[in-house]
């Protein structure tokens, strides 16, 4: 029989991780407010680049099926539609968007399953492909396997809200790193609702794959640092666009995995009080009956 006082500590235990995880959903609803706000204001550094991408033919144009609501919004492009012949050839970073806190669900775990995905698929050497972890999340999962890809692992992502200012530095820590790139992917959680997320991936393109887009002529003469900096801009704001998509997308999955959470803890409270009743009857029960055994046996 199961001890009462063991049933007391395990009762009291799930109490007070239900408490823990209440909190935790009143404060993540707060900062997904706040993180929603903000993102309306963000897509805009975007969907600007990937216009631009689509417009010189570097990305093929992707229609969406269902989405007949948000005609406003391009499209998001795969990169694998902006892949040439000698794929083999082709050097890659990929970028993958997470954070430093967990209690989130599968948001992590998807990013870096679908980069392990691609990096298989393409049969990815260390020397043509190279990888970038935002967040420590993603570093975690990916470095056991692919630590010799490794390139650049940027750490404190997650606990404020993300500025233009840490797209910018984690750019120019990339374009400093010295590595030269052909095409890169940033993989991170396009947030669509509090309910829905997707993971998605968006390419970005250096300055001599911008040169050399077949439609590049329908633009007017742009100088080369005029087009060197538009670059460096464009793979900023989109990573800027990625940091603010994939802390909605957080924030929402961390605020229904703690509701989901505290449900779970209520249905374990009122399983464990009914255990320790019976337990705590089957107690006075047993004591009674010695009480009276030895009454009867004098």
């Amino acid at each position: 029989m199961v001890q009462l006082k063991q049933v007391s500590l395990r009762l009291k235990s799930v109490k007070n991780i239900q408490k823990i995880t209440k909190t935790m959903k009143m404060v993540s609803a707060s900062k997904f407010t706040k993180a929603e706000r903000e993102l309306a204001s963000a897509r805009p550094f975007g969907y600007g680049p990937q216009k631009f991408y689509e417009s010189s033919h570097l990305v093929a144009k992707v229609a969406k099926k269902d989405d007949k609501t948000k005609t406003d919004a391009p499209p998001e492009i795969p990169a694998e539609g902006a892949e040439g012949k000698d794929d083999k050839k082709v050097k890659r970073i990929y970028v993958a968007v997470t954070s430093d806190r967990g209690l989130c669900g599968g948001v992590h775990t998807g990013v870096s399953r679908r980069i392990r995905r691609s990096m298989t698929t393409r049969s990815a050497d260390a020397a043509a492909n190279r990888l970038v972890c935002v967040g420590d999340k993603s570093r975690a999962m990916l470095r056991r396997q692919y630590s010799e890809n490794m390139l650049i692992n940027v750490k404190d992502i997650g606990r404020i809200a993300p500025v233009f200012k840490d797209a910018s530095t984690i750019a120019a820590a990339i374009v400093q790193s010295g590595y030269i790139y052909d095409i890169g992917e940033i993989y991170y959680n396009k947030y669509f609702s509090p309910v829905k997320y997707e993971m998605t991936i968006i390419p970005f393109f250096t300055k001599s794959k911008i040169e050399a887009t077949p439609n590049m002529t329908a633009f007017d003469d742009v100088e080369d640092d005029q087009l060197e900096s538009y670059s460096e801009w464009t793979f900023a704001a989109l990573l800027f666009y990625a940091l603010k998509e994939s802390a909605a997308s957080e924030q929402s999955a961390r605020m229904a995995a703690m509701d989901n959470a505290t449900k779970n803890a209520d249905d374990m409270i009122r399983k464990l009080t009914l255990l320790f009743n019976r337990t705590r009857q089957a107690v006075i029960t047993r004591e009674l009956i010695e009480i009276i055994s030895g009454a009867a046996a004098l």
